[in-house]
């Protein structure tokens, strides 16, 4: 992804200019058509040496470090510290390289005229676009202070959902390792004696054992190839995935998938209420709003539905006549959005809705090990089983000869 600064039209004739990250410039070009703009100039950004660390070997700001970054310029802001006192005071504490020296190119851009936001557009691997549009948001209502602090609250929240699932996830991983590791070394090292031993007695080998030994055979064979062969794979599949069509097939699946698919679909209602909630509270257009969720909501599928809303808004529908239209958006999150439209709380809507489905994610996470074991505990029983079966079968039947 490069980063494209363009300058276009808006339907009533004012002529804005912003900058955002795509594939392309036909991509910018398609995205600003869909938000009612007259493109008149796209030109890409070149990248810095700050854009491209990950290929230098230098390392990455992770979600904990942007998290910390923002928390400390809240509270020097809140203190009254001029921006720029506040970009020296936290390139003097920051310990992260990486971090630094992008503080260090906010402050130069900053000090030349920049605003901060367009400071941060130029190192989208640090700064993602929704982050980006907060802070413009936030620039041109004045509440940069509200606004950072949501940020703030909105970035430790997708930072605890990551945590959970990964420790839901922590348990099955460790169990499906040891398995395929024990797997392997029973298949490299302990079934070829079991084998020869019984292939020098000449006697008629029940179907376990025969299918033992074809997979020991293959795996003695051909396992330097299918080891890259499966490395290749994953190259393939993570390459493939990168893809806009990839990602949405990708995304897909994992929506539909038996125990995974609700979770899935609980964290990005969850999350797309709190970054719609984050952005409408910063004053920011309806529109432009749907637009950013539309590329940051983290899931292609949603991400797609989202564009259809955006259409049904800007054809004066409202947003949960389109949301209704969707069969991806739950009847609850539907009915909330309708309330918070009548009554004109819809920052207060989306916020019960993200708070809703932040619940169902801990309890859906907390009870993801009680469902999973008992399938964990099946597969492991008929491997162990089929193994067994394949060994002492014909030991039996040894035993039974040599009487």
């Amino acid at each position: 992804m490069a980063v494209f600064q363009y300058k276009a039209v808006t339907p009533s004739g004012e002529i804005i200019e912003n900058s955002m990250e795509a594939a392309s410039q036909a991509n910018v070009f398609e995205h600003l058509e869909r938000s009612g703009l007259v493109p008149l100039k796209i030109n890409e950004v070149k990248q810095r040496a700050s854009d491209s660390l990950a290929l230098f070997g230098k390392k990455k700001v992770k979600l904990d470090d942007l998290v910390l970054f923002t928390k400390q310029l809240v509270t020097l802001l809140k203190a009254g510290v001029p921006l720029l006192s506040a970009l020296e005071a936290l390139y003097e504490q920051t310990e992260h390289p990486t971090l630094k020296e992008v503080i260090s190119e906010l402050y130069r851009d900053v000090e030349g005229g920049q605003s901060l936001s367009e400071a941060m557009a130029k190192h989208p691997k640090v700064f993602p676009a929704l982050y980006v549009s907060s802070i413009r948001a936030g620039e041109a209502s004045g509440a940069m202070e509200q606004v950072l602090s949501r940020m703030a609250t909105l970035l430790e929240h997708d930072k605890e959902t990551r945590a959970k699932l990964k420790s839901a996830m922590r348990y099955p991983i460790i169990v499906i390792s040891s398995l395929g590791i024990a797997f392997l070394v029973l298949m490299t090292f302990v079934v070829p004696r079991f084998v020869d031993m019984f292939l020098q007695a000449g006697m008629e080998l029940p179907l376990p054992t025969r299918i033992l030994i074809v997979m020991s055979n293959a795996l003695q064979r051909y396992g330097v190839y299918g080891f890259f062969g499966f490395i290749g794979l994953v190259v393939a599949f993570k390459q493939y995935i990168k893809t806009r069509t990839g990602r949405y097939q990708w995304d897909k699946f994992k929506l539909s998938m038996p125990i995974f698919g609700n979770l899935t679909l609980k964290v990005a209602m969850s999350r797309f209420a709190r970054m719609f909630q984050t952005l409408n509270s910063s004053g920011m257009p309806i529109l432009e709003t749907l637009d950013i969720l539309s590329e940051t909501v983290g899931n292609e599928v949603v991400s797609r539905e989202l564009q259809k809303v955006t259409i049904g808004v800007r054809r004066g529908e409202g947003i949960a006549e389109p949301l209704r239209r969707s069969k991806l958006f739950p009847p609850m999150v539907i009915r909330m959005v309708a309330i918070g439209e009548q009554s004109g709380s819809l920052d207060d809507m989306l916020l019960n809705i993200s708070e809703h489905y932040d619940l169902e994610v801990d309890y859906a996470v907390k009870n993801l090990s009680t469902m999973i074991e008992p399938m964990l505990t099946v597969g492991l029983g008929i491997i162990v089983l089929f193994l067994a079966l394949s060994i002492f079968l014909p030991m039996w039947n040894l035993t039974s000869l040599a009487h």
